[in-house]
């Protein structure tokens, strides 16, 4: 048997047995959904058997669909490899979406768009900030090629189905407040009036804050979202609350200007992870972009020890 197959249709497919559904691999890819309906529908043809299984809500493959779907990727995959080849000049090239939770994206994703600059002149970087309990979403919808998250990237701790997780070096966030409150002589009462800034409403590190606060000084703070490292460092250093910022983005000559790392409370280091759908099905653009971000944060865990 002779398959007369056309690449862009084998793209489409790739998107629908990743995103799981004609809507969302249409927008992936700036389709109408009617010609997405028409690739599939013109490869099950040529096939000469259904690759998709039609569900209520998207789809999913059928066991000829698997199938497909191993060698689809692995045409890509040569694919990849011959683009690679025939580039004159030999550099890298493409356009990733970073996602990433708002502690590092202060932290991270800078020194990574600078060192990608300077590693792959003709990749692409464009950043966005991600809620961590959207991560998974957001890769599966195509609405970012790589998710840098930390601390617990699922809704309900159950592990991502259909995407690579690349364990990158951790993170150490500290509590931080004013200098004053720091020399606190009475620290209980000084710290009765203070709230915990949450910069992130789905990290753990500010509800560790709350019960360290409870248990070692009875106090029941309130939460107040600061919405930006940025915010919840100026609220801290103006003697408002505490918050739980990277150590790594406390530079010494800040506790001169009236922001202080507080020794009595818990430090935590947290885990960080990047989400992607992997090796064989991203650009290779993607694939060195998650190698400068593992690099990036050992340099930084480095620098800290």
């Amino acid at each position: 048997m002779t398959l007369d197959l056309a690449l862009y249709q084998l793209r489409t497919f790739r998107e629908v047995a990743r995103l799981g559904s004609f809507t969302k691999a249409a927008r992936s890819l700036g389709y109408a959904q009617s010609s997405v309906t028409s690739h599939i529908r013109s490869l099950e043809s040529r096939i000469g058997m259904p690759l998709v299984q039609r569900l209520p809500h998207g789809v999913r493959l059928t066991a000829s669909g698997e199938i497909f779907h191993e060698y689809a990727k692995r045409i890509f995959h040569i694919v990849d490899e011959m683009a690679g080849a025939l580039n004159p000049s030999g550099e890298m090239e493409g356009r990733t979406t970073i996602g990433a939770s708002a502690l590092l994206l202060e932290t991270r994703v800078g020194e990574l768009i600078r060192d990608c600059r300077y590693r792959y002149p003709k990749v692409q970087v464009s950043p966005r900030q991600l809620a961590i309990s959207d991560a998974q979403e957001a890769v599966r919808a195509g609405e970012v090629d790589l998710a840098l998250v930390h601390g617990d990237f699922t809704r309900a701790g159950a592990a991502p189905t259909g995407l690579v997780v690349e364990e990158l070096p951790d993170l150490e966030v500290v509590p931080v407040g004013s200098a004053a409150l720091a020399m606190a002589t009475d620290r209980a009462a000084a710290l009765a009036s203070v709230r915990v800034l949450a910069v992130d409403p789905d990290c753990a590190s500010h509800q560790l804050l709350v019960t360290a606060l409870r248990t070692r000084y009875g106090i029941d703070p309130q939460v107040i979202e600061a919405g930006s490292t940025g915010g919840a460092r100026e609220l801290a250093r103006a003697g408002y609350g505490i918050a739980m910022l990277p150590c790594e983005s406390i530079r010494p000559s800040e506790e001169s200007g009236g922001l202080t790392v507080l020794p009595d409370l818990p430090r935590v280091r947290l885990g960080v992870r990047a989400l992607w759908v992997g090796r064989e099905l991203a650009m290779s653009a993607v694939a060195a972009v998650c190698d400068v971000a593992i690099r990036v944060g050992r340099e930084k865990v480095n620098q800290m020890a």
